[in-house]
């Protein structure tokens, strides 16, 4: 697995930051810390994929689109949906900005809306945490059914055990505690489906769950790996020091199982 560079993509000068999704404002175009956090993900997911068996990649939860334009970019040809399709408006302005196709629909990842065996690769970044419980089952077997044989599913997903998602839990037992702190997507194990929406929902699993569910589905993990350390709110100023210091702690395996994000590798038998 060697070092991928994923494009930096041109924003239309006439799209204003007030209208722009929280996604592509307060990330992409965020802090140095926030935007490593967004792009480091992007690349230690996209680094898995198979070039050999690559195909149609399917880019699930795309909001507005970066992954699907970033793998269009590097010679791939690559699909976006999301069961909420009001980002991809703004997606298709900075694919035209950047003269990238943007190919993109809505669709529920439970029912995908294609034929069998079509896709060489999955793709889903920051995406599983957000699928409302009793769908997961569904949604990794329609995964499985639109793979092609030897196909690749790489996932990245908040690590349940790490620092930031323990923080959250204690949070949430304490209710004047969260008041104080600034928002932030916590745990919410008890909206059901009448309340559920996948920009209010988040809950992470364990890599036991999201393997078992793999497994049930069909596939073959292949490996998991944990990494990120840096945080959100890291000062500019701070971050090279932050950046150094992710790079030790990821070094250490003892460490490393308390980092933020959790990548899974997944393949359909050949």
């Amino acid at each position: 697995m060697g070092r991928l560079e994923l494009p930096n993509l041109v924003v239309p000068t006439d799209m204003q930051p007030e209208e722009m999704p929280d996604l592509l404002r307060y990330w992409y175009l965020g802090s140095k810390g926030r935007r490593h956090m967004m792009m480091r993900r992007f690349v230690e997911v996209d680094k898995e994929l198979r070039r050999d068996n690559a195909g149609v990649v399917l880019d699930i939860g795309s909001a507005w689109g970066y992954n699907v334009m970033a793998l269009t970019s590097l010679g791939l040809c690559a699909v976006a949906i999301d069961l909420v399709t009001d980002q991809f408006a703004y997606g298709q302005r900075i694919a035209r900005a950047n003269t990238i196709l943007f190919d993109a629909l809505g669709a529920d990842a439970a029912g995908l809306p294609f034929r069998d065996a079509c896709f060489g690769s999955i793709t889903m970044v920051e995406t599983f945490e957000h699928v409302f419980v009793e769908d997961r089952p569904a949604v990794f077997r329609e995964c499985f059914r639109v793979l092609r044989r030897g196909g690749r599913l790489v996932l990245s997903t908040p690590n349940q055990d790490s620092i930031v998602e323990r923080a959250k839990r204690f949070v949430v037992k304490h209710p004047g505690l969260r008041r104080k702190l600034p928002t932030m997507m916590y745990p919410s194990p008890g909206i059901g489906r009448a309340g559920y929406h996948p920009y209010r929902y988040h809950l992470p699993a364990s890599e036991k769950e999201v393997a078992g569910l793999l497994h049930d589905a069909g596939f073959d993990v292949r490996r998991a790996r944990y990494f990120l350390f840096v945080l959100k709110n890291t000062p500019d100023g701070l971050f090279v020091l932050a950046r150094s210091a992710e790079k030790l702690l990821e070094h250490l395996p003892g460490i490393r199982r308390l980092a933020a994000t959790l990548c899974i590798v997944a393949d359909k038998p050949s």
